[in-house]
């Protein structure tokens, strides 16, 4: 009896490690999708679409990367305020303390511009006024855009805010 049980949970540990190797193999091919810019700090966005070929390099060097992470920060200061505002009087708010950053970087005019977002969720505070509260389905982007002069993040235009399913339509 004992060895049909050890046979049993054999077999059924050989199927799960079976079934899982089609898995890992997918997880690589998502991680290779993500473009050179998806990963660390929050993740960014890629610029260049999915579909084969030899992916380009980042043009923004590392440290130019952490300052635009810093820049972007600061810069959304004022708009991390508003919203815990928003939150404090029962508002339906942005919560940009959890927000998604990205980035896509190009070359204009032989400087780097990058069009940096953050993308949030929109919650409709508790009653109680502890945590998130109640998601409501709405997503938003707060939109940067900057230029890198010499070893500085250079505001373009005032950052913005876009609808994240409005901009997903425009894009299709």
């Amino acid at each position: 009896m004992a060895s049909k049980a050890s046979r049993t949970l054999t077999a059924a540990a050989i199927a799960v490690a079976l079934l899982s190797i089609p898995m890992a193999a997918r997880a690589l091919e998502v991680k290779k999708e993500l473009g050179p810019y998806g990963g660390g700090g929050g993740g960014g966005g890629s610029a260049q679409p999915s579909g084969g070929g030899p992916q380009r390099a980042n043009p923004i060097p590392k440290a130019a990367q952490q300052q635009l992470m810093q820049t972007v920060s600061d810069d959304s200061d004022s708009f991390l305020n508003a919203e815990s505002e928003k939150k404090s009087s029962g508002q339906p708010y942005m919560d940009l303390e959890h927000a998604k950053f990205s980035y896509l970087p190009a070359q204009k005019g032989g400087k780097i511009t990058v069009e940096a977002k953050l993308t949030a969720s929109e919650y409709k505070p508790p009653k109680s006024g502890e945590g998130r509260g109640k998601a409501t389905g709405n997503s938003k982007a707060l939109v940067f855009n900057y230029q890198l002069d010499g070893n500085k993040w250079t505001s373009l235009e005032p950052p913005k805010w876009e609808d994240v399913k409005a901009e997903a339509a425009k894009s299709k």
